[in-house]
């Protein structure tokens, strides 16, 4: 259970606390026991993560990605992107019913006292509480009209400064191209690229874009995984032009389905800083790679420097080398 949801539940068993009561929507959170004290026995989910998704579902609760309704009750789990939080909280805001309220909770690790100082600017009246290492933000107060109209305006998607794509925040790099991607996407330009390939962790589309935009590509299929529907969404706009073109929203983590092996696979895998000093989410998007290419198929990543992915790429192919190193990036080809 992560840390947010067992804040949640803690604070509902306060007796001080009123009870969640009325029509309910639950934004970005994860299942829990915390669920048992709501009122309304069948929540309406907005779920980005396809492994939160698998999650709600095996709660008998199927989740979407946007709504118009009007609710009673409000519960938000923050992010680490502040424009993320701010959007939700604009957009989110004006489907409050009169009198409703809204509860947002957030690691304080996570930028609580930013999303602390935003929703006292939202609502007059906030309530503030610390549990489990979470910040607990809660006020039945109104919010102010105009401030929300310009916050959820932040939620459309925007072209990323300097080139044609497209992205929104709580993306991957949603401000500007990832420092890392950029060094790889060099290396992508100058390689042919042919058959059927992979883009693991795509996020909004940029290294298939590149692949894609080559003058010696012949290929014939480009799968998208990725773990955020709108960065999904957003893939899917920025590679309309083209038509070899699938997507599929799916945690790489649990395993890719294909029905054939790629003849290669391009990847900046997504790693957890501090949580995980085994650096085993990395690892296993390496692994996930080595099993779905063809024999002497090519795996292009990159990865931060620091990051020690070397033994199991010489463990799992057949050869590999460094491509480049720069700005705190290493690039790697590896042939299965």
């Amino acid at each position: 259970m992560s840390i947010t949801t067992k804040a949640v539940d803690f604070y509902f068993q306060q007796e001080e606390i009123p009870s969640p009561s009325g029509k309910t929507l639950i934004i970005q959170g994860e299942p829990g026991p915390w669920l048992d004290h709501l009122e309304d026995k069948s929540p309406t989910v907005l779920c980005y993560r396809a492994d939160h998704d698998l999650k709600w579902k095996k709660r008998k609760l199927n989740p979407i990605q946007e709504t118009s309704e009007k609710f009673d009750l409000i519960i938000h789990f923050g992010t680490k992107f502040a424009n993320e939080n701010l959007s939700h909280l604009g957009l989110y805001s004006q489907q409050l019913n009169e009198g409703g309220r809204w509860i947002s909770v957030v690691p304080n690790r996570m930028g609580a006292s930013r999303l602390r100082k935003d929703l006292e600017k939202l609502f007059p009246e906030v309530e503030s509480s610390s549990k489990s290492k979470c910040r607990i933000l809660d006020t039945s107060s109104a919010a102010d009209a105009k401030l929300a109209r310009k916050w959820a305006s932040l939620a459309k998607p925007k072209t990323i400064t300097g080139t044609e794509l497209v992205s929104m925040p709580g993306i991957f790099s949603a401000e500007k191209l990832d420092t890392g991607s950029t060094l790889l996407a060099e290396i992508l330009k100058k390689e042919s690229w042919y058959g059927s390939g992979a883009d693991m962790g795509a996020a909004y589309g940029y290294l298939s874009s590149v692949v894609l935009g080559t003058p010696r590509q012949k290929v014939r299929e480009v799968l998208l995984y990725e773990l955020d529907y709108r960065a999904l969404e957003c893939a899917k706009q920025n590679l309309s032009a083209y038509d070899c073109t699938d997507y599929r929203w799916c945690d790489v983590t649990a395993g890719i389905a294909h029905e054939r092996k790629f003849d290669w696979i391009i990847m900046n895998p997504p790693f957890h800083e501090a949580q995980d000093q085994s650096f085993e989410l990395g690892k296993t998007f390496i692994r996930e790679a080595a099993r779905n290419l063809k024999p002497g198929g090519s795996l292009y990543l990159v990865a931060n420097l620091h990051l020690p992915y070397e033994e199991l790429i010489r463990d799992l192919f057949r050869s590999h080398r460094l491509l480049a190193e720069d700005k705190g990036f290493k690039c790697i080809h590896a042939r299965a």
